[in-house]
């Protein structure tokens, strides 16, 4: 158990510093060319992961091959989303917002893994929701957005959330056939299967990027897949109702983060929604 506590809050590092250099990555060469260049990173990484770790798929079945469809599908919903997030939002009030995937998470893996809630944990998931809610509907009322034409980043910050929520479970059920990291980038290129046709039937330019480009996208794709595997390992020795918040208190991480390094200064009312998010992910753990 301690393990995979420890794992859970190595994700949430992990992915705290993703999340920069994903905002970073989106604003240097923009969401979608972002996202492509980051997942080829991705990829790349975890082909040297698994053959580090030795192990390689077995034969497929054809809940295997469902469950990889599943995962490309919310995994290209949460990246897309959070790239789009990132870069016309903040992260202090986007952040909150995406890191309640760990509600459904759990309830994904409640639903197909047979684990168990406590009431603790059910009393936390109250709390991140109740935090989301609270972010969502002081951002409604006008106060901490960047962009005076409406608020499409704060959906894509929703849509983000979902995608995560059923994307990790579904990492980790691939975890069996694949081992802890392979998963990883079998998603990723799932993502870019899924998302190729839409590439070309919108014409959709994907440049190579220049320079200091590749550094905010190096750093996305290492932290992003790195976050992954962590999650991964730790739900081998915890459940995943457990790890899966602690991996989320990348939230907490990051709206410190921007708040000391970026020059980010959110309203008092998103303060509030963040708190109440990073006690529940906090309590959900206990």
């Amino acid at each position: 158990m301690l393990a995979g506590v420890l794992l859970g809050f190595a994700a949430s590092a992990s992915w705290a510093l993703a999340n920069v250099a994903v905002q970073r990555a989106g604003r240097a060469v923009g969401p979608l060319p972002g996202l492509f260049w980051t997942q080829l990173i991705g990829i790349g990484m975890a082909l040297i992961g698994t053959a580090a770790f030795g192990q390689w798929p077995s034969a497929l079945t054809a809940g295997d091959w469902a469950w990889i469809a599943v995962a490309g599908v919310a995994g290209l919903v949460a990246y897309v989303s959070i790239f789009y997030a990132f870069e016309h939002g903040d992260l202090t009030v986007a952040v909150p917002i995406i890191s309640s995937w760990a509600v459904l998470s759990a309830g994904v893996s409640v639903v197909f893994f047979g684990e168990r809630l406590t009431p603790n944990q059910l009393i936390g998931a109250g709390a991140v929701v109740a935090g989301a809610i609270t972010v969502t509907r002081f951002v409604h009322a006008g106060g901490g957005a960047r962009t005076p034409s409406g608020r499409s980043w704060l959906l894509a910050a929703v849509g983000a959330s979902v995608g995560f929520g059923i994307a990790v479970p579904a990492i980790r059920r691939l975890s069996g056939p694949f081992g802890p990291v392979a998963p990883i980038g079998v998603v990723y290129v799932a993502d870019l299967v899924l998302a190729l046709p839409l590439v070309l039937a919108f014409r959709i330019k994907l440049p190579l990027p220049r320079g200091r480009a590749w550094l905010p996208l190096v750093l996305a794709g290492f932290f992003e897949t790195a976050g992954s595997v962590c999650i991964t390992f730790g739900a081998r020795h915890a459940p995943l109702a457990i790890v899966s918040p602690l991996a989320s208190l990348a939230a907490a991480l990051t709206v410190v983060f921007a708040w000391a390094f970026l020059g980010e200064r959110p309203p008092r009312g998103v303060l509030v929604g963040a708190a109440l998010v990073s006690a529940g992910v906090v309590i959900l753990a206990l």
